[in-house]
């Protein structure tokens, strides 16, 4: 199989410049890629391959569970961390099974995940510049 060379550069530029925020949504994006590959590869019984995509969707959900701050995040963190350990059990059960069910279960969740994350981002920006007009207005308070 061809594989053009500037694509894994244009990758790794990808991730190498993204922001924090984009890295999970790329994150999100790529588990959901290959849960959809994984289905096709059962249907093809490429089991090997099948292994090989599930394995690395678990590898994925592990590090957005590793990344995640709990002390900064709260309620949100503790639900998502038990939220990704959950889908970890759910993946491993479906890779020892091929079974394309629990794979379409774990591929909702993060679909949603994914949807929700991108919507959170929209309204980041505005967020921000909402903190840095309650700084300025603050300097402005203690300057006068």
């Amino acid at each position: 199989m061809y594989q053009n060379p500037n694509s894994n550069t244009y990758l790794e530029n990808s991730v190498n410049t993204a922001s924090p925020a984009k890295l999970v949504e790329m994150l999100y994006k790529n588990a959901h890629e290959r849960l959809q590959r994984s289905l096709k590869l059962i249907d093809d019984k490429s089991i090997a391959e099948v292994n090989f995509e599930l394995k690395r969707v678990q590898d994925i959900i592990n590090e957005l569970n590793v990344s995640l701050n709990m002390e900064v995040g709260g309620d949100i963190s503790v639900g998502l961390r038990s939220l990704y350990s959950y889908l970890n059990r759910r993946l491993l059960e479906a890779n020892m099974k091929k079974d394309k069910e629990i794979i379409l279960e774990v591929d909702g969740f993060l679909v949603e995940l994914l949807e929700t994350w991108r919507e959170a981002m929209k309204n980041a920006p505005q967020t921000v510049k909402e903190m840095n007009n309650d700084i300025k207005r603050s300097k402005f308070d203690i300057e006068t």
